[in-house]
C-alpha cells in the first residue's frame, strides 16, 4: 500500500511525519529513517488523539526506540499541523511523553515552553538516586569527565568544554555509561559569553545530530542557574542558531521548522 511521508527539518535536525499512526511504529521509524534504503531522518513523528491536550506527538528514534520529546521534533510536529491543515490554532496544547508541552506560532519561528526541569532522579534514569542537580564525575576508561545530568522532555547531561569538539572519543563512551541504564543525551558546551551558547549533542538512539532542541535548552537552563548566562541567549549549534530563555524557571526554545519534501512510499 502506499502512503504519503513527508520530510522537514529544524536547524539540520530532520524527522519523517506522517498523518497516520503505523501498524509497527518501531520497524517503520528503522525502514525509512535509514539514509541509504530509506528516506533518511533523525527520527518519526506522528500524531494520534489525546484526552488530555489538543493532539498527542508520537516519536520514534531512527534506531525504533521510543523517545519521550524533542524540542526540535515538537517544532516540526505543529508545521506539519498547519501545513496540512490538520489543526490550525494559535496555541498548540501537545501531549508527549515528557509531558504536556505548550507551542505557539511566532512569526516565521515556533516557540516550544519545556516547563520545569525534572532535578530528582533515580533508576532507570540513573544508577543510584539525584535529588538535585549536582556536579558528578563519571570514570571513562582513559578519563574522568565532570557532568550535570538532570530532565528537561528528556533525560540530558551536559559537560563543560573549552572546545565541543575536542572529546568526540568519547560521547559515545558517555552516552551508553553504566550510570545510564537506559543511556542519556550528551551535550558538549561551550560557554562564549553570557549571551551566546555554543552546543554539539550525541543523541542516544541517533547518534551526532546537527540540533537538539532539549539539549539546548537543558544547557541554557543550567548555564543560566550556574550564573554562566542571561535569562536569554543565542545557541550556535551545527544546524544552525536557536533561541532559548528561562523564565519562572521555565524554558522557552524557540528556532524554525521547515518543511523539505513529500514522497509516496509503499509499506
Amino acid at each position: 500500500m502506499m502512503h504519503n511521508i513527508y520530510k522537514y527539518e529544524a536547524t539540520g535536525n530532520d524527522f519523517i511525519l506522517t498523518a497516520f499512526e503505523p501498524n509497527d511504529p518501531s520497524a517503520f521509524a528503522l525502514k525509512t529513517c535509514d539514509r541509504h534504503f530509506g528516506i533518511g531522518a533523525d527520527g518519526l513523528l506522528y500524531p494520534s488523539p489525546s484526552d488530555i491536550a489538543d493532539i498527542k506527538m508520537n516519536y520514534y528514534n531512527a534506531d525504533g526506540t521510543i523517545a519521550p520529546m524533542c524540542g526540535n521534533g515538537i517544532r516540526s510536529f505543529v508545521q506539519f499541523l498547519i501545513d496540512l491543515k490538520i489543526m490550525i490554532k494559535d496555541v498548540y496544547r501537545v501531549e508527549t511523553l515528557g509531558g504536556l508541552m505548550i507551542v505557539s506560532k511566532e512569526g516565521q519561528l515556533l516557540e516550544v515552553n519545556l516547563g520545569k526541569a525534572v532535578t530528582t532522579l533515580t533508576y532507570p534514569d540513573i544508577d543510584g538516586t539525584q535529588e538535585d542537580i549536582t556536579k558528578r564525575a563519571l570514570q571513562l576508561e582513559n578519563k574522568t569527565i565532570e557532568t550535570y545530568t538532570f530532565n528537561l522532555g528528556t533525560l540530558h547531561t551536559i559537560i563543560y568544554v573549552d572546545d565541543v569538539n575536542e572529546h568526540d572519543d568519547i560521547a559515545h563512551q558517555l552516552c551508553h555509561h553504566s550510570f545510564f541504564p537506559k543511556r542519556s543525551n550528551i551535550n558538549f558546551v561551550k560557554v562564549i559569553d553570557k549571551d551566546h551558547l555554543q552546543i554539539k549533542t550525541y543523541e542516544r538512539g541517533v547518534g551526532w545530530t546537527l540540533s537538539c532542541g532539549t539539549g539546548s535548552s537543558a544547557s541554557q537552563y543550567l548555564s543560566y542557574l550556574l550564573g554562566k548566562t542571561n535569562k536569554q541567549v543565542d545557541i550556535s549549534i551545527p544546524g544552525g542558531n536557536l533561541i532559548v530563555t528561562v523564565k519562572d524557571k521555565e524554558t522557552y526554545l524557540r528556532g524554525p521548522a521547515r518543511f523539505i519534501a513529500s514522497i509516496e512510499m509503499e509499506i
